[in-house]
């Protein structure tokens, strides 16, 4: 099974202070690099959340993003139209990304891994 990684997940991976970064790493010990992918979504999402949030300048989540790419990382560049994909259950603006990211994941064969449990869409795994 291959993955793409929510910004939660980007996050945990990418950021040592993350509350998440050990239960990440130990499910990651699991998935080579090619079985992990990124999409400009998350991506842009990894760059909003650490700098914003994190404090990190925004050219360095941007290398951060780059070299775990250069790890095997794919990165997922052919998105599906938002109008045509968004699941149903899109029916409130906070739903919005997410469900639109387990389109994305379900249009390339993959899963979203998420450590948002409120995503119940089959297209998800929480991590």
């Amino acid at each position: 099974m291959k993955f793409l990684l929510d910004v939660n997940a980007l996050v945990a991976a990418l950021c040592p202070s993350s509350p998440h970064h050990a239960a990440f790493n130990a499910w990651a010990a699991r998935h080579k690099p090619p079985d992990l992918a990124t999409c400009a979504i998350t991506e842009l999402g990894f760059i909003r959340v650490s700098s914003a949030g994190l404090g990190f300048a925004i050219g360095d989540s941007r290398r951060l993003l780059v070299a775990f790419r250069a790890s095997g990382v794919v990165y997922v560049g052919a998105l599906p139209s938002p109008a045509d994909h968004l699941p149903a259950w899109a029916a409130r603006h906070a739903h919005t990304t997410d469900a639109y990211l387990c389109a994305v994941a379900r249009e390339h064969g993959l899963r979203l891994a998420t450590f948002d449990s409120s995503i119940k869409d089959p297209a998800a795994l929480q991590l």
